[in-house]
């Protein structure tokens, strides 16, 4: 009954697979990096998801991440009931000027934390200093689902997604373990075939859910959600063990490829890092796949990590780390269902 719940709330199409036998040896995702001007404070704002730090998350030298971007940040590991949230503070002062990814991107848009209706989640992040980026009231799009949707951006003007589920609405056997989870990362994307082809390959040939895939999602509650005037939008899901990938292309507002990867300085999310079993598999598929190499395996957070990028740019991270230390994907029992 409790993956019932979160099966009924998948937006516009139906529930997916585990999706636990990727060609890397992708075990889960270890955790989402964001770029933030203050650590207390964006610590403080992301408590309105019950989000908690990890208070024997290992800071270490990170130099892997140092290195590339040419400062050396303090880190804050925000942990949920499924999934990580690592905070990166630069030194030399606040975030590096620019502006957070824009909701049609290109890049990682935005991470959603689906909750309970009850917990008030989303009014506790408005009443935290969130900006809604349209409606300020939560959109209900299906009556068949008692889920109710909103963007917003947080101190930073970065995007996330918030998603009320009346759980009582569902009159479950057994409600969920958990009021709190975070549902997905999504990656807005100028080619949405190209990246689900390359995230396909990376978890092993894995089948992508589509909405919009022949006829453009667009309408008055899409226009709500996203903030864009005539929204119109092709989406596609794909599952690792423990959170959710999301990908959407925006028809209406078109993007193109970054001629440059974004800084890691920038505010925003700045990369997505896998729990891996074999760093060379790992290496393998990425180029296989059609991603590159940024830098080879290093030392970090007690382990090793590749670094790489998908089509688009995008930063992401390959690591093997004992399963207990504070940034494994291994903390999630039942993986927050």
């Amino acid at each position: 009954m409790r993956a019932m719940l979160y099966c009924l709330v998948v937006l516009l199409t139906a529930c997916g697979g585990s999706g636990n036998a990727p060609g890397a040896g992708i075990a889960g995702v270890a955790y989402v990096g964001l770029t933030v001007a203050d650590l207390d404070a964006s610590t403080q704002f992301y408590a309105a998801a019950n989000l908690a730090e990890v208070p024997a998350a290992t800071q270490g030298a990170l130099e892997p991440i140092a290195q590339l971007a040419g400062k050396r940040p303090d880190t804050r590991l925000l942990r949920s009931s499924n999934a990580q949230l690592r905070l990166l503070q630069f030194s030399a002062g606040p975030t590096a000027n620019g502006e957070a990814v824009p909701v049609q991107g290109p890049g990682i848009a935005h991470v959603c934390y689906q909750v309970n209706k009850a917990t008030g989640s989303y009014e506790r992040f408005l009443a935290a200093g969130a900006v809604p980026i349209g409606a300020r009231e939560m959109i209900q799009l299906s009556e068949r689902n008692p889920v109710e949707y909103a963007y917003a951006r947080d101190l930073d003007g970065v995007i996330f997604e918030v998603e009320h589920v009346d759980v009582t609405a569902l009159e479950l056997e057994q409600p969920p373990a958990n009021d709190y989870r975070i549902r997905h990362v999504s990656i807005a994307t100028p080619d949405i075939g190209a990246a689900l082809n390359f995230y396909s390959a990376l978890l092993g040939g894995q089948k992508p859910r589509r909405a919009g895939r022949f006829f453009s999602l667009s309408g008055e509650k899409v226009e709500q959600i996203s903030g864009l005037e005539n929204a119109a939008l092709k989406m596609g899901w794909l599952q690792t063990l423990n959170l959710e990938l999301e990908f959407v292309q925006y028809t209406s507002h078109p993007t193109a490829r970054p001629v440059a990867p974004r800084p890691l300085v920038a505010p925003g999310y700045n990369m997505i890092v896998f729990d891996v079993a074999d760093l060379s598999a790992a290496k393998e598929s990425l180029l296989a796949a059609g991603g590159s190499v940024v830098s080879d395996a290093t030392a970090m957070d007690g382990g090793q990590v590749l670094l790489g990028r998908d089509p688009d740019g995008n930063l992401l991270g390959f690591q093997i780390v004992d399963v207990a230390a504070p940034v494994s994907a291994h903390h999630f029992p039942n993986n927050g269902l």
